[in-house]
């Protein structure tokens, strides 16, 4: 076994796609919603959390040397393929990014994150052969007319059963409407590790789901300041991960310039975030990548540091800050004076103070 595979049974590789669709209305300025599932309390990872769909990579079906044929019988060439892969770049997370059997990551974790979309709210991402040739990418293809219940159970139960539908819709998996946003590790600590690829992908409306009852309670379509303040108003609670990425989001308001924005930023890469805790007092502070206090080997900060200090203090001793500051679960504040890794967005704290209204 490789050092690469044994990482890898630490840190199971998974993918997530934040999903963007274009709204008629406006909601406190924004034109667009994000797509945030509660979780079922019977799941194993995050029960009754509000996160972007997504989940584990599975070897056999994602990285099936199937899919190669599948593509090819469909007009999609290697380079086509290729055009997908950021191999290149100097920045690319190991061995998430780099372990690969038949293709590279950069388009099994694609099928990941369009498998598991599918499987978690029925939404399925997929252009026809026409399609493909048409080459116009901007925005994310998914069908409607099939058993979406019945299709859905079965890649439930057999994710091999993903490639079947693809085949007997006569689709392949619309790899190349989804763009890279960001790579996470769990911290060391954590009790279930995983390396996470999100994806981003916009759609020019609001599809229709079907939400698997064993993992998805409630669908939520939400502006990004709304989703903040349903989590600052204890309405929903967010993991660290979506509340540092929906902060982000709140930078902009208009969807095709979110879109474009994307699409042009997924060219460099990302730097694999790993959240690294101090305590001060009672409240815990996570660096992340940049800041002066984050450590040159994260994953080998196991326990938190504890220090004899208030936040103030710890704070006021760095000058470039990159942190996450936690009072409690529902009171999570960033600080960064620092320009975005790769070209990304700086996360925004800037909130509306007004309480906002549970939709749930």
């Amino acid at each position: 076994m490789t050092s690469h595979d044994q990482c890898e049974k630490i840190y199971r590789p998974s993918a997530t796609i934040i999903i963007s669709a274009k709204s008629d209305s406006t909601e406190r300025g924004y034109n667009y919603r994000i797509l945030l599932a509660k979780r079922s309390y019977k799941t194993a990872f995050a029960p009754e959390h509000y996160v972007f769909p997504g989940g584990v990579f599975d070897a056999k079906a994602d990285e099936s040397a199937e899919w190669l044929e599948h593509f090819a019988n469909y007009g999609v060439s290697r380079r086509d393929l290729q055009s997908l892969c950021l191999e290149h770049l100097p920045n690319r997370p190991t061995p998430l990014m780099t372990n690969k059997k038949y293709f590279s990551r950069d388009i099994s974790l694609r099928i990941t994150a369009i498998r598991e979309a599918f499987e978690e709210v029925g939404l399925l991402l997929c252009i026809t052969k026409e399609q493909f040739k048409g080459g116009n990418f901007g925005c994310g293809n998914f069908v409607d007319n099939f058993d979406k219940v019945l299709w859905q159970k079965r890649v439930h139960n057999n994710s091999m059963e993903f490639l079947n539908l693809c085949k007997y819709l006569n689709v392949i998996p619309d790899l190349w409407s989804l763009h890279e946003w960001s790579i996470w590790r769990s911290p060391p600590a954590a009790l279930k590790k995983y390396d996470t690829v999100l994806y981003f992908v916009a759609l020019d409306r609001l599809p229709t789901l079907v939400l698997e009852p064993s993992e998805v309670e409630k669908e939520l379509w939400v502006s990004p300041t709304n989703a903040l303040n349903l989590f600052k108003n204890r309405n929903i609670w967010l993991p660290p991960l979506q509340f540092y990425e929906i902060s982000r989001l709140t930078n902009i308001l208009d969807w095709s310039e979110l879109r474009d924005f994307v699409k042009k930023r997924s060219t460099y890469g990302s730097t694999l975030l790993v959240l690294a805790y101090y305590r001060c007092n009672d409240i815990l502070v996570g660096t992340l990548p940049n800041d002066d206090f984050y450590p040159k080997e994260p994953i080998d900060n196991r326990e938190t540091v504890v220090l004899e200090e208030t936040p103030s203090e710890f704070h006021t001793r760095a000058k470039f800050l990159h942190r996450i500051v936690y009072k409690d679960m529902h009171d999570m504040s960033i600080i960064c004076n620092i320009p975005g890794l790769d070209g990304h967005l700086r996360p925004n704290q800037r909130l509306d103070e007004e309480n906002v209204k549970s939709k749930l």
